[in-house]
């Protein structure tokens, strides 16, 4: 399951799909306005590089820090590392490099995985803001924002889970603390009761979890 901030953040990224350049000597102002919102105001041109600000400036848009950098490998080591392609979410930043200068790269959004190729929603790709397909092997780094979920033990429904279960626990310390007769009774049924509903929705939200 996709973090809520990793949706945003991809979702924000799609409002742009389809932005282009401007053949000629006339420059798509949106285009200048992404070097323009990461700290880069000289730009005056849609021709500079502008994938790693239209990231910056996605990100911008939602309050999110990034590098304020042009060049894409700034992005390397922003955010929080993400172990693998296998637990990429959509919204995370992925870095390639760029062939044949080693200190070149590029930078966008992961979309997903066709075919081996990992498909990425960027700027800049064809001289507009598109999903198109990078060579894995080419991947340098998939960074996520900070704050975003890393694990199942992160969610809300876990959490909630955690909380009745502890509830529940309560209930049990309670009941055979302070009660006796029918009372203890009762609220014992109900500790386990919670513990078990609890126990219950943690395992089936885990299974959705690990299913993505």
């Amino acid at each position: 399951m996709v973090d809520e901030m990793n949706e945003a953040i991809f979702s924000a990224a799609e409002g742009y799909l389809g932005l282009k350049e401007y053949p000629g000597a006339r420059h798509n102002e949106t285009v200048v306005g992404f070097a323009k919102a990461v700290g880069h105001g000289w730009v005056k041109d849609d021709e500079t590089p502008w994938c790693a600000s239209f990231v910056g400036a996605v990100l911008a848009q939602l309050g999110l820090p990034h590098t304020g950098k042009l060049n894409a490998r700034s992005y390397s080591t922003w955010g929080d590392p993400v172990a693998s392609i296998a637990e990429a979410q959509h919204g995370d930043v992925v870095v390639f490099t760029r062939p044949p200068n080693p200190s070149h790269g590029h930078v966008g959004f992961f979309a997903g995985v066709e075919g081996g190729m990992v498909m990425v929603l960027g700027g800049n790709q064809g001289n507009k803001v598109s999903i198109a397909p990078y060579p894995a092997s080419r991947l340098l780094a998939i960074r996520r924002a900070k704050g975003a979920r890393q694990s199942v033990a992160e969610t809300k429904t876990a959490q909630a889970s955690t909380t009745q279960i502890l509830t529940g626990a309560a209930g049990i310390g309670t009941a055979v603390a302070a009660l006796d007769g029918q009372a203890q009774i009762i609220a014992l049924v109900g500790g386990f009761f919670l513990i078990a509903f609890g126990l219950w929705f943690f395992r089936n939200r885990l299974k959705d979890f690990v299913a993505g």
